[in-house]
């Protein structure tokens, strides 16, 4: 299962493509649609969320996107739970978790990822590989999205889901 939490589309399509890489059983889920019910069934928890000021977004910086939104540019969706409320409501463990974050920049050492495994650690969940990132492109607030992801970032996205079904497939 990979939860996710997307302003622009950016997060949400790594979700996807993530899952798409996992295979069969695999599903793309916002923050509203992973209810504890439909987490007991996973093995694997996947869980992203793009970068807000070198963390998890939060209800300032979610409402800063928000009244950003200009006549005829793509508005910032915030109709879903952020990243960090899902996290304080999931049920406890055991199960394995991977995490990832979308960011404009390369390795920051702390994001959101750092984050969301804090919290799924304290959960009772087990990583059994380091977080990973996907990088974003910034762009001018027109009728496009404020970031868009770099080439081949879905593809390396996809790969990841490939590896994480090898690695949970070696585990069990």
């Amino acid at each position: 299962m990979v939860i996710f939490e997307s302003m622009w589309g950016n997060t949400a399509a790594i979700a996807h493509a993530i899952a798409r890489g996992f295979g069969a059983g695999a599903a793309a889920l916002t923050t509203d649609q992973a209810t504890p019910s439909r987490l007991e069934r996973a093995r694997l928890v996947v869980a992203g969320s793009p970068v807000h000021a070198l963390g998890l977004p939060t209800e300032v910086s979610r409402a800063s996107a928000a009244a950003k939104n200009q006549p005829g540019s793509i508005p910032a969706d915030t109709t879903h739970p952020a990243m960090r409320e899902w996290l304080a409501a999931v049920p406890t463990g055991p199960r394995l978790y991977a995490a990832f974050e979308t960011r404009i920049v390369g390795p920051l050492g702390h994001g959101a990822a750092t984050a969301i495994s804090r919290a799924l650690t304290g959960a009772g969940y087990e990583q059994p590989g380091p977080p990973t990132y996907f990088t974003v492109a910034m762009r001018q607030r027109t009728q496009e999205p404020a970031a868009m992801l770099l080439p081949g970032q879905e593809q390396h996205a996809f790969e990841w889901g490939i590896r994480l079904r090898l690695l949970l497939n070696n585990l069990v």
